[in-house]
């Protein structure tokens, strides 16, 4: 099977060069990376970037040692379970929930590297390419578009190549896929699958819905940070919507939280890859129509991310700091209780006045979702 469609195509060997070349010949991103980087980690990938021959070679030498300064930088404590359900040997559709813009793809990919597993090519909305900077780092990282923008019969045809070419990936074991339960991340962090990109993976699987899933191997990936560093902005936007039902966040500030997530305080991150969906899936044929069955292959989608999400005590301190109330007093100490209580407070504190309240609600429920979610089971 062919795919025709370029924005689905991975950079090969020699066009990575060229990008690289590219790359570091532009003035405006060689200047950025030395302001945002440890001066030593910079000098290391001006020099490194001569190394790199392959998509390999770049996330070996250049990506690796970037998320590595990251996680120095604002995690804690970077931890994976679940990696025993994957055979090295086979590819994989990987659904998360989505947090941050860069991050989740990216860390995924580190510990798959890590662990000695071939990393997934990523699909990215193409909102994030719009500048030619943005579009090399992407394509670079073994990333493929994912068209937000353009008249319906552009998308759905668009759509139809995506899904062969996932299809196509993963069955033919080329490379394993990376794809959002959403378009967009969870900004208040409720954490449901979107069926209308389920119904999109399954637009080359015909009739047979259930075996079409089946051979994608869908792991449901559940990632789980303590600390969100853009949880007052996500507030701020939800709060700018609110009151402008048209207002669109522009790239500038989609380049703003990529950047804030990246060096953001995030405290612990923890990565639970789930069991492959193959036999669960045979409840689908008890389903009425194809409709019925995008609907149960959610629901046990976000069945497994809820229940492999960890939880730490903030989450418990903000579901109790909602409902007024301390339903899960057992899971966190009085220490935590005043710590995560002054955290809340200082990030509501920076919401004009007259918003504080929905704002402060807002800023809870995105730490306490995920508490509710998993109480569901």
């Amino acid at each position: 099977m062919q795919v025709n469609d370029s924005r689905l195509d991975l950079y090969s060997d020699e066009e990575v060069q060229q990008g690289m070349q590219e790359l570091f010949e532009n003035e405006k991103f060689v200047s950025g990376m030395q302001a945002f980087l440890p001066q030593e980690l910079s000098q290391y990938i001006l020099t490194a970037k001569d190394e790199v021959k392959s998509i390999y070679d770049f996330q070996a030498n250049i990506t690796r040692p970037f998320l590595h300064a990251i996680k120095e930088i604002s995690i804690s404590e970077l931890s994976v379970s679940g990696l025993e359900n994957l055979n090295s040997e086979d590819k994989y559709l990987f659904i998360s929930n989505h947090r941050d813009i860069v991050l989740d793809s990216a860390f995924l990919n580190l510990l798959l590297f890590e662990n000695k597993i071939s990393t997934s090519q990523i699909a990215i909305g193409d909102n994030l390419m719009k500048t030619r900077i943005s579009e090399l780092l992407f394509r670079i990282n073994k990333s493929f578009v994912v068209k937000r923008d353009g008249g319906p019969r552009e998308l759905y045809a668009h759509s139809i190549a995506l899904s062969k070419y996932i299809h196509e990936m993963i069955t033919e074991k080329l490379d394993s896929v990376w794809i959002a339960q959403r378009e967009g991340r969870a900004k208040d962090g409720n954490d449901q699958t979107q069926q209308g990109l389920l119904k999109m993976i399954g637009l080359s699987g015909g009739k047979e819905l259930k075996q079409h899933f089946q051979s994608l191997k869908i792991v449901p990936v559940a990632i789980s940070y303590e600390l969100d560093p853009t949880g007052l902005q996500k507030t701020q936007e939800y709060l700018k919507k609110k009151n402008d039902p048209d207002f669109k966040k522009s790239f500038q500030e989609d380049v703003k939280y990529m950047l804030e997530g990246m060096r953001g305080k995030k405290g612990k991150v923890h990565f639970n890859f789930g069991k492959p969906l193959l036999e669960e899936l045979e409840i689908l044929d008890t389903a009425k129509n194809s409709k019925e069955q995008i609907a149960m292959l959610a629901g046990l989608i976000d069945q497994s991310i809820h229940c492999n999400y960890l939880l730490y005590p903030v989450n418990y301190v903000a579901f109790d700091l909602l409902f007024k109330e301390k339903k899960y007093s057992n899971h966190y100490s009085e220490q935590d209780f005043e710590k995560y209580s002054k955290f809340f407070e200082a990030q509501i504190q920076q919401i004009n006045t007259n918003q504080k309240n929905e704002g402060k609600e807002y800023l809870l429920r995105m730490y306490a979702n995920p508490v509710g979610n998993a109480s569901k089971y």
